[in-house]
């Protein structure tokens, strides 16, 4: 009896890659809708910031756990229940105004992205090596980078005309469809042998460097993100469609950016990718200190496609420092340890950068001022914001700088063989028995 296979890399590459897509949407969209979440629930800066960081803390706290999962009963099993579970609380999110129900639904949605992110990188490992899992890495890095370009576009025009409840609600279906995809055309993978250990994956060559460096490429992304759509909204007073035509250059040149990440490193190793997507990105978070209460756009449009541009090449190469220096035995869990970077790097953005805020616009105001409000932008003391902004631009720029120094310690070449055990030890169901 002949038994089709239906696990093929290409269909494989789309589907985690629409699960990216509906998670970077999801990201990016929540920066847009942030002031309209917190006018709904009546939230503070904290709890707003606590909004956006929950769902960031349950992903990085289960990640390693959930690495661990996909590894050993399946990747594609797991990787289902994280894109189902991601809708349903999606759907939940839209109905909600209470800003503590936010956070605990956000951190569910955290949990789920814990399950899906790591087992989407580890089946691509599973279908895709050599050159050709350097490619497909920079395609889904693309479609990533994708959905961030066009989330604050798609979430300014929902907010603008639907409200905020249905930035959410968009990601139902698609996680229904990504959901059939996966049932219907992903094969499934799983690791045989002992379960690995975090421990000796961060002595696989190259990985621990790797992690360090993929959460400094997120760590100004996401800082930058979060206090220019508050700039934009508040200082400016732009509609949500207005502040999303204003990121947009920002987030749409990662679009280009990452495949172009992928094709370097392939072709070069990745330390010239890193250390150089580093610089860039130092070059363009310094050239943000020319923001003015009134500025326009052109003023910081080259800061911005440089910042993007040297994040998506950063990002891409970091990533592939990670998963092709892991065995292909422990995928999931090498998958779970660059998503943990990723996360890490973008909650202490966001933290420490409005630390920096705070402590800022605090020495500015005038005592009695609500330095929670005048951090937004907001209030008596909004004026408070630009300097405040400029001391988080500037710390972040100190942090990219060790990053760059750090970066210059890469291999130049990616592992020719992936460590620890041979492939063999890594099950993709149809490619042992594809024909009976």
């Amino acid at each position: 009896m002949m038994r089709f296979n239906l696990s093929r890399p290409s269909l494989t590459l789309v589907t985690v890659s629409l699960g990216g897509v509906m998670v970077g949407l999801d990201g990016t969209a929540l920066t847009i809708a942030g002031p309209d979440v917190a006018r709904t629930a009546n939230a503070s800066l904290a709890e707003l910031q606590w909004i956006a960081n929950a769902y960031l803390v349950a992903l990085a706290v289960a990640l390693f756990p959930a690495g661990r999962l996909a590894d050993r009963i399946g990747r594609r099993r797991v990787f289902v229940a994280g894109v189902a579970g991601f809708g349903v609380i999606s759907v939940l999110i839209a109905a909600s105004s209470a800003a503590w129900l936010l956070i605990v639904l956000r951190a569910g949605q955290g949990v789920c992205g814990a399950l899906l992110q790591p087992a989407a990188l580890a089946l691509l490992r599973a279908s895709f090596s050599g050159k050709r899992l350097d490619v497909a890495l920079g395609v889904w890095g693309g479609a990533g980078a994708l959905s961030i370009a066009a989330g604050p576009v798609v979430a300014g025009l929902i907010v603008q005309h639907l409200g905020w409840p249905m930035v959410f609600l968009v990601n139902g279906p698609i996680a229904a469809v990504t959901v059939l995809l996966a049932l219907s055309a992903v094969g499934e993978s799983r690791a045989e042998g002992p379960p690995g250990r975090p421990r000796d994956l961060i002595r696989a060559p190259g990985v621990a460097l790797g992690t360090v460096l993929t959460g400094l490429s997120y760590f100004s992304l996401y800082g930058l993100l979060f206090f220019l759509t508050l700039y934009l909204r508040n200082v400016r007073g732009l509609d949500p469609v207005g502040a999303a035509e204003w990121l947009l250059p920002l987030t749409a040149v990662l679009v280009l950016s990452a495949p172009i990440g992928g094709a370097l490193t392939a072709r070069f190793g990745p330390r010239l990718p890193i250390v150089g997507g580093l610089v860039l990105v130092l070059v363009g978070m310094l050239g943000f200190l020319a923001l003015e209460p009134a500025s326009a756009q052109a003023k910081i449009l080259p800061a911005a496609l440089v910042l993007g541009c040297g994040t998506g090449v950063a990002l891409i190469a970091a990533t592939q420092v990670v998963i092709a220096g892991a065995p292909v035995s422990m995928s999931a869990l090498a998958s779970a340890l660059q998503q943990v970077a990723t996360q890490v790097g973008g909650v202490a953005g966001i933290l420490v950068l409005g630390l920096v805020m705070s402590w800022r616009v605090g020495t500015l105001v005038p005592a009695g001022t609500d330095v929670g409000e005048a951090a937004q932008g907001l209030g008596s003391g909004a004026a408070a914001f630009i300097p405040g902004f400029h001391a988080a631009i500037a710390a972040a720029a100190v942090v990219i700088a060790a990053g760059a120094v750090l970066a210059t310690r890469t291999s130049h070449r990616l592992p020719a063989q992936p460590a620890g055990p041979p492939d063999a030890a890594s099950d993709v169901d149809g490619e042992r028995r594809h024909q009976q």
